[in-house]
């Protein structure tokens, strides 16, 4: 890892660069703050169907793709018609709005790795992909859809929205404090104050869970609040799709490969399970993973959302590839 990798790394997890780069980076961040405020000072655009908004204040690694799969599956089970909204982040361009429903073959490159994990889980589901969300909700109703799900939306401020879910990760909610590229944060902490519910990802890994209740009750006082944590269901088996129960692999030595915001949170999530890890590597969030990747003796362990973005099957003869399975859970204190 070179020298520039290293300290980005290092604010992704609430650090600072060194002096002089911090200084540089500092630069930068008022034009972060100036491209938000003109969005929030835009009109909203109010559309007829019921629009549901997850966000994150930071750059990656909240945990939200749990908390739009298990408000999707609830609100296809109530009956409605339920669309998710996506930018398709990470993945090559295609002609927007695109649309997926359950009759087309599922392809990430074409619906972003996160997409087309919602696809696999919920067959129901309508996906459009559109940088303008205006336009991407649009597309949705005139397919029929009358429950709008908006990821990764808290800064997609020109759609109105019914609720406004701000995902807050309890591991590090805030980074060092600044905005991009200085920090991990798009907006200051003050822009909780729009959300309708809050949601914190990850309680169970927050040695100050009190202190940081109390901050968001300082910021967006009255609002709902839900403790949860990610939950591992079992290891799904990558070769035939079989569930393993999830101490299957405790005591067994393996490698585990990641591209996703949180990679620290998903080795220490396997290390808890029990799994002897062996080599841990992680790549840049949304990464694609080559072949040369999946060699040696030992099980390999990633995400649900890396293999999403498989584009081939790993050669599973000698080295089984497991995809560990999570869900959000409630976490009392």
């Amino acid at each position: 890892m070179g020298p520039l990798r290293h300290w980005m790394d290092e604010i992704s997890r609430g650090g600072r660069a060194p002096a002089w780069l911090d200084l540089l980076l500092g630069t930068a961040t008022p034009f972060q703050a100036w491209g938000m405020s003109r969005r929030l000072a835009a009109p909203r655009v109010r559309v007829p169907a019921r629009v549901i908004s997850f966000g994150n204040l930071t750059a990656g690694g909240t945990g939200k793709t749990p908390a739009v799969l298990e408000r999707a599956a609830a609100e296809l089970a109530a009956g409605a018609r339920v669309a998710v909204l996506t930018r398709g982040y990470g993945a090559p361009r295609v002609r927007e709005p695109f649309i997926w429903t359950s009759e087309k073959p599922i392809h990430w490159r074409e619906l972003g790795d996160e997409a087309a994990l919602m696809a696999r889980r919920l067959p129901g589901l309508t996906i459009v992909r559109c940088r303008d969300r205006v336009a991407g909700a649009k597309a949705a109703i005139e397919r029929g859809c009358d429950c709008l799900i908006l990821d990764d939306g808290f800064q997609a401020v020109s759609l109105d929205r019914d609720e406004n879910i701000l995902v807050v990760n309890a591991a590090n909610p805030f980074g060092n404090g600044s905005l991009i590229p200085r920090g991990i944060l798009r907006e200051y902490p003050s822009a909780a104050a729009r959300a309708t519910h809050v949601l914190i990802t990850h309680a169970d890994r927050c040695a100050e869970l009190p202190a940081l209740l109390d901050t968001i009750a300082a910021l967006c006082p009255g609002r709902p609040v839900r403790l949860t944590r990610h939950a591992p269901e079992g290891f799904e088996r990558l070769r035939d799709g079989a569930m393993l129960p999830i101490d299957a692999l405790r005591g067994v030595e393996a490698d585990a490969l990641c591209a996703i915001g949180d990679s620290r949170g998903f080795f220490e999530l396997l290390e808890r399970l029990g799994v002897v890890l062996c080599r841990s590597q992680a790549l840049r969030d949304h990464a694609v993973f080559h072949r040369h990747l999946f060699q040696g003796t030992r099980p390999i362990i990633i995400t649900e959302k890396d293999a999403a973005r498989l584009d081939f099957h790993p050669p599973e003869t000698d080295i089984p590839v497991y995809v560990l399975r999570i869900s959000l859970e409630d976490y009392n204190l």
